[in-house]
């Protein structure tokens, strides 16, 4: 923990104690990453994030269920299909009579979707090259591998 008053990295406010608090780093680095997916491939290849998420999930898991999109996502099956449905509109994926069960449907990226996430993992890599580029290559691999440990702590 932290003795001294630590100050916010803009607008230099003192964070009353929240420098300790996992959440609010969390919350300051993600404006950080959120600005540079916004400017790297949220603009540039009119893609939001969630429809990163979903793209890069489908492509490297297919065949895929909606539910088990869903399910990693920590949204409902319902709440996923929303973006389903747009990213078929697109041309991104592509839904299939289900492989194991005939009453569901499996996803698959389309050429046109692997074309476009292959484009924007590339771009956010150099991204986050960028933002992290003040750490060495251990201490940025320490950081990803703490996040995943804290990330997969999550139950259900």
């Amino acid at each position: 923990m932290k003795t001294e008053e630590t100050l916010t990295p803009q607008g230099a406010l003192a964070e009353g104690g929240m420098h300790d608090l996992l959440g609010y780093q969390l919350a300051q680095a993600a404006i950080l990453t959120s600005e540079a997916f916004t400017r790297s491939v949220g603009e540039p290849l009119d893609l939001r994030k969630v429809e990163f998420t979903i793209l890069q999930l489908v492509r490297a898991n297919a065949p895929v269920t909606a539910a088990r999109v869903a399910k990693s996502l920590a949204v409902t099956t319902p709440g996923v299909k929303v973006w389903l449905d747009q990213l078929e509109q697109r041309g991104l994926i592509a839904r299939e009579r289900g492989s194991v069960d005939r009453r569901t449907q499996d996803l698959r990226i389309t050429r046109k979707g692997e074309a476009l996430v292959s484009k924007a993992l590339t771009a956010l890599l150099e991204a986050d090259r960028e933002i992290l580029r003040d750490l060495t290559e251990a201490e940025r691999l320490m950081l990803l591998q703490l996040l995943q440990k804290v990330a997969h702590s999550r139950k259900g």
